[in-house]
């Protein structure tokens, strides 16, 4: 599919692997709406995009807010009169190495469930408005190596764990619900990336970590299966 002329939406646009998928969609002709919850980042990162003269319009958003969701839905929707690709890429792990379940804090867990999990249900939901009423329309919900049931012994960051394990299910739930329509959804794990969220220790760069959502982007829709989990654009189990 090729990206000349279609809408996108990235969230988490103002850093780390949602801004470099924005840049190279952008690159590659597409216009991209870039949801963040930091205005002045935002701001900043925007005018780094238009300044090269890549089409993008800043978005602010705090996905843990249905109303936020809301309300972007409704800008949105005045503006485009479909969407093609959904990327929710935005995600937080709130977490430290020493966390069990035994000791997760509730106020922890509910909020990497909200931004991780319930923000992106509802970004799928509100959007498919949109999306359906493209000619060809893709979702791409960011998940992790951490999600998946198949590895044994995980154990740590059981927050951030759960909420991805719940990525992969809504992204297979809803694939089924769209069997037969125009909307592809997918999981995605990027690896272990070189961001904020990452650490400097992480062995990939972001360029590596994008490389799988471009391939789900742009690979005819008949090369691909909707609701499997992707890494290093291979299906895995999870």
């Amino acid at each position: 599919m090729s990206l000349e002329g279609k809408n996108i939406i990235v969230t988490g646009a103002n850093r780390g692997l949602g801004k470099a998928m924005t840049n190279l969609f952008a690159k590659m002709g597409a216009f991209v709406y870039m949801v963040c919850r930091d205005p002045e980042s935002g701001k900043q990162v925007e005018q780094q995009f238009k300044d090269k003269g890549l089409s993008v319009k800043l978005k602010i958003a705090d996905l843990e807010k249905i109303e936020d969701i809301d309300n972007l839905f409704d800008e949105i929707v005045q503006e485009k009169e479909y969407i093609d690709v959904l990327i929710n890429n935005a995600g937080v792990n709130l977490e430290n190495p020493e966390t069990r379940i035994e000791n997760l804090e509730l106020n922890i867990l509910e909020s990497t469930m909200n931004i991780n999990f319930r923000g992106l249900l509802f970004m799928c939901q509100k959007f498919l408005y949109l999306l359906k009423k493209a000619p060809e329309a893709r979702i791409i919900n960011y998940s992790s190596g951490l999600g998946q049931l198949t590895v044994p012994r995980m154990g740590f960051y059981p927050a951030y764990s759960i909420s991805k394990t719940a990525v992969n299910a809504i992204t297979k739930n809803l694939a089924n619900e769209l069997e037969g329509t125009n909307v592809m959804v997918f999981s995605v794990d990027p690896g272990w990336i070189k961001t904020r969220l990452g650490g400097p220790e992480a062995p990939l760069e972001i360029e590596e970590g994008i490389d799988t959502t471009i391939f789900l982007v742009t690979e005819p829709a008949e090369k691909l299966q909707t609701g499997e989990f992707y890494k290093e654009r291979k299906v895995l189990g999870w």
